[in-house]
This record gives C-alpha cells, structure tokens and sequence, in this order.
C-alpha cells in the first residue's frame, strides 16, 4: 500500500483559461520556473515530455530517493499531477504537499475535490485538511505492508529485494532487503513486521522541515545508490561528490553528533581535492570510525536495464551515458562497454566489419541470448565484439579493455546479456 498522490484541478491565470496545445507547454515552463525558484537545492531534475494522448507533461525529481513527481496540463485547461510518497516518508509528503498548494495559489490552479472512489486525492487527506497526523499512520502502514511481502517471499525462497529503489539498476549487494539508505536484515525484517516504527531508519526525510538529518539522509541516499567510488571521470560525477560533500558540511555544522559516514566522506573529499580545517576534522574521526562495510552499492556489480528490453551485468564502477542514436555506454579509465540495439537503426559503421564477422569464432548460447564474437587481444588494444539476438531481437555488444589479463572480465560482460521480454 504506497502512498500515492493523484490530484485533478483546473489552471489558469488571470481568469484565463489555458487549452492549446503551445499554451499548456508554456504553462508547464511556468511551473518549472516556480519549481526552480522555490524548490531550490531540492529539485533534482526537471524533464518535459509528452503524456496519454499527446498532452505536454513535465516531470520533477525532487529527492534522490523519490520517483518522479508527473504534472500532466491535459486538454481542456484540466490538470493532472501524480506523485509516489511513501518511498521517502512524512517529511517529503508534507514538503511536496505544501508545495503544490503553493503552486496552485500562485498560478491560480483550481483543485478538484477528493474522490476517494475515482481514487483522486491524498490518501492521508493532509493537502486537504492540513493535518499532518494521519501522514505517519499511512506511512508506517505502507512499510509494514511492503516488509510483509517481501518476508513472505523469502519464505519461498527468493532473494534480491529491493525496498523504494529507482528503476534501471540491480544492485548485487548482501541484505535480505536494499534500500536506498543501505541494506537491512533479517531481523531488521522482523522487528519492523512487528512494530513499524521500528523501522522508521528506512525513512530518509521522517520530520517536516530541513534538518541536519534531512540532510545527512539525502547524502547517504547519493552516496548508497549513486556515488561512483572512483575519481570522477566526467563532470557530471564530479558535481555529485561536491553536492555529496555540500550536505555532510551543512548537516555537520548544524548538528555534530549525528553518525556521519566518516570513512566515505574522507573519500568523497579525497576525490575533490579538498583539504582545510573540515578535511582534516573529517580524517580525524575517519582514523577512529568502525572498519564494517563501506557504504556503497556501486563497489560491486550492477545489473542494468538497457534499451529495447535488454539488460547487462557490468561493475558499478563504470560511468554510464545513453547517446541519442540509441547506444549505451559504460566506461572508466582503462574500460568500457558499449551496447547498440540494431533493430533501432543502428549505424552501419557501429556494425562489426566483415574480417569481424569471419573472425567470431566464440560462441555462446543462453537460456534467452545467443551470440557469436571475436576477441582480439594485445597490450593496451584488447577489443571483443560480439553479436546477439533473442527471439527477433539483435543488438551489437563492444567491450574494449586495456588489460589482457581482464579478457574472463570481457567474455563474463559479453554473457551477462540478457532480453527480460523473452522471459
């Protein structure tokens, strides 16, 4: 049972009526201009894009943990925004509530009344009456729901579950349960069956307002699902270990004695080239942290989902970027994977040539994926090439690699794909 928002109203400005097509787009960049204005460091990206029958939407992310907020200006000056909540907690419920209640005064929105039938509302009933009590019940309830389910799964034997965990990547990670604020156990299964408030550390933003906490929760969410434990390699990572950075030292300055993850944070700042007074407070209790595990999914292997309903196991380690003709990319230093599905009009010169094709002698057949490569290996030149198909479905793999010494490395990568929709 998550906590969903759906909420239905009208918009305008100035008692005029917004209904063409180009007006509703210039009414979504309207709100995306407020959202930017009064989000501020919260909003994580802003995408626009087309909805159910053509309509303009624009989508907002405004926590590392949360799924996107849709804001859909529908035909006949009709709005529609919908939201997920409960992967995040009350905190966020009351902040996006807030919000867009904001919003609607400011741009003259109109909000239809809850219907609980058509299932338009706040579930919580906190946008409509402003009580944030029954906030935390929905809250707790959708959690011991969701822990519930998952105990019963173990039961019969499956692992590899994820609690409010975004789409697209598969973290190979001990736990009976992943969650973006690390993993939790068996027991921790347990306890929070029993007693949901037992298992409110789940919850990355419990309390209304920023607080340190907030914070420091936001932070550990980046540096758990996000955080590539490398130097940064392209600017966009470079500006995740500083905005990783920015909130330990606001979440430090406000409150102190909070856990802070001493040992990662000297890393993050290790990566930035950041010294002074804070880097060395940060190495001080970095000497004298525990030596557990270290935070992060993406030390280890990840599964992820490519286009056309493909999928690769890779190291988490690698930069991912999806290019407009369609080709994936993963890459660090010395290695990189890239992946084109052929059917979707691939270049021909991404294409092995024909002394490729004469020279694939590997061959590999799996339970959904068959393919055939060549592997050219030598210092500093290694290359594997392979061909794949599923069912009707082709796509062209390369891995190239420095090291001939990684070529298990390559041939694994290569039979690590496989086609979800053949399952």
């Amino acid at each position: 049972m998550s906590v969903k928002l759906l909420l239905a109203g009208r918009r305008g400005v100035g008692g005029h009526l917004f209904s063409p097509f180009e007006e509703s787009q210039d009414w979504l960049e309207q709100v995306e201009a407020w959202v930017q204005e009064h989000a501020g460091e919260l909003l994580e990206s802003a995408r626009p894009g087309i909805g159910p029958q053509g309509a303009p939407l624009l989508r907002l992310r405004l926590h590392p943990a949360a799924g996107e907020v849709s804001i859909l200006a529908a035909t006949g000056s009709r709005l529609v925004i919908s939201a997920e909540t409960s992967a995040v907690g009350p905190g966020y419920h009351v902040f996006l509530c807030d919000m867009l209640k904001a919003l609607g005064d400011t741009l003259g929105i109109t909000w239809a009344p809850e219907d609980e039938a058509a299932g338009v509302g706040d579930p919580t009933g906190y946008f409509h009456t402003g009580d944030a009590g029954p906030v935390e019940v929905y809250m707790l309830a959708s959690l011991q729901e969701s822990v519930a389910q998952v105990l019963r799964m173990r039961r019969l034997g499956e692992s590899g579950f994820g609690l409010s965990m975004r789409f697209g990547h598969t973290f190979e990670h001990p736990g009976a349960l992943l969650t973006p604020l690390g993993p939790r156990d068996e027991r921790w299964l347990r306890d929070a069956y029993e007693d949901p408030r037992r298992g409110m550390d789940v919850f990355p933003w419990w309390k209304p307002g920023l607080q340190a906490r907030t914070r420091l929760s936001r932070a550990l969410c980046r540096m758990w699902t996000d955080v590539v434990w490398r130097p940064p390699l392209l600017e966009e990572e470079r500006r995740l270990f500083r905005d990783v950075a920015r909130l330990l030292e606001l979440a430090w300055r406000e409150d102190p004695t909070l856990p802070y993850p001493w040992r990662e944070w000297q890393e993050v700042l290790g990566y930035l080239g950041i010294g002074g007074t804070l880097a060395e407070e940060v190495h001080r209790h970095a000497a004298g942290a525990s030596r557990g595990p270290s935070i992060g999914y993406r030390r280890g292997a990840v599964q992820v989902a490519l286009p056309e309903g493909w999928e690769i196991r890779i190291p988490g380690s690698l930069a991912e970027a999806h290019l407009q003709d369609g080709t994936w990319v993963a890459r660090d230093h010395r290695r990189s994977v890239r992946f084109v599905p052929l059917e979707d009009g691939a270049e021909e010169s991404l294409a092995p040539t024909t002394a490729e094709r004469r020279a694939m002698e590997l061959e590999h057949r799996g339970e959904r994926v068959t393919g055939r490569a060549s592997l050219h290996v030598e210092p500093g030149e290694c290359r594997l090439t392979a061909l794949c198909s599923s069912g009707r479905r082709r796509a062209l793999c390369v891995v190239s690699f420095d090291d001939p010494d990684e070529q298990d490395w390559a041939l694994g990568t290569w039979r690590s794909l496989d086609h979800a929709a053949a399952a």
